[in-house]
């Protein structure tokens, strides 16, 4: 069995033969983003499509408890899109065309199963912030990428440390996460400052400098935390760097900004 959903509404629909799916995936308005899911309760097993347009769709896998993005390429940029009405972000090689949801549903429900899917596709893990790829709210971009800066090393080499966007707001935020616990000073004798500061001016706070320099904890939560809103200067740089340089975060696309030149793209091999 089939779930389809749209807008929180589900509909359990049957494929019992070829061509069933493919019935099944045109049964609804693309433009409504649907998700299709088929799941194994008794073994916490689940496949998931979303519908991103009509020629374009988003294939995931749940298992043991974590989700799987199928994709095509290694390509690590992020894509913000439209999952049942709810934008999210997913990478941009699992951004894929629909003969892939066609393929999949039909492995698991009249093919040769789950285990075969698995086995024989190439999955990549969701990021651990992703709860559920049936229409989870992945937030705000913004808190997207402030949850992966929060996991990522602060002293990696920089070509394998992601981003450059990313690496510098790593830095803020860990050293945020360290002053709200223990003062600004401590963050400071493990952090080297001229690396805090080159990740200030970076993100457009070079006001955060004259803080850091004379370890003001109290000119620290006034500046980066205004009205009781954790982080929330630190949160509006990223936005307005996001807005006018995403490829420094390695995002393709922002909200607003469609990504149809991209899924029209002729020379696009897929």
């Amino acid at each position: 069995m089939i779930e389809r959903r749209i807008f929180g509404l589900t509909r359990t629909l049957r494929a019992a033969a070829p061509g069933d799916v493919q019935r099944i995936l045109m049964s609804a308005d693309p433009g409504d983003d649907p998700s299709y899911t088929w799941r194994d309760d008794e073994r916490r097993v689940a496949v998931v499509v979303s519908v991103i347009d009509a020629d374009h769709c988003q294939v995931a896998l749940l298992d043991g408890g974590r989700w799987h993005d199928l994709v095509d390429s290694d390509d690590p940029t992020l894509a913000w899109v439209s999952l049942t009405g709810t934008p999210g972000v997913v990478p941009l090689a699992s951004i894929l065309p629909c003969r892939f949801a066609v393929d999949a549903l039909e492995t698991v429900t009249i093919g040769a199963g789950f285990d075969h899917l698995r086995a024989t596709r190439r999955w990549r893990p969701a990021p651990a912030w992703v709860g559920d790829r049936r229409g989870y709210l992945l937030r705000d971009l913004v808190e997207v990428l402030w949850d992966a800066a929060g996991s990522l090393p602060v002293d990696e080499p920089p070509a394998a440390a992601g981003p450059v966007g990313l690496r510098h707001l790593a830095l803020l935020r860990r050293l945020h996460d360290r002053a709200v616990g223990g003062g600004l000073g401590a963050v400071l004798a493990d952090l080297p400052p001229d690396r805090l500061c080159a990740a200030a001016d970076h993100l457009g706070m070079p006001e955060l400098r004259a803080v850091l320099r004379d370890a003001d904890d109290d000119a620290y939560e006034r500046l980066v935390s205004p009205d009781g809103d954790d982080a929330g200067a630190i949160r509006a740089a990223v936005q307005r760097k996001l807005d006018a340089a995403p490829w420094e975060f390695g995002v393709t696309d922002v909200p607003g900004r469609a990504i149809t030149e991209f899924l029209a793209d002729p020379g696009r091999v897929r």
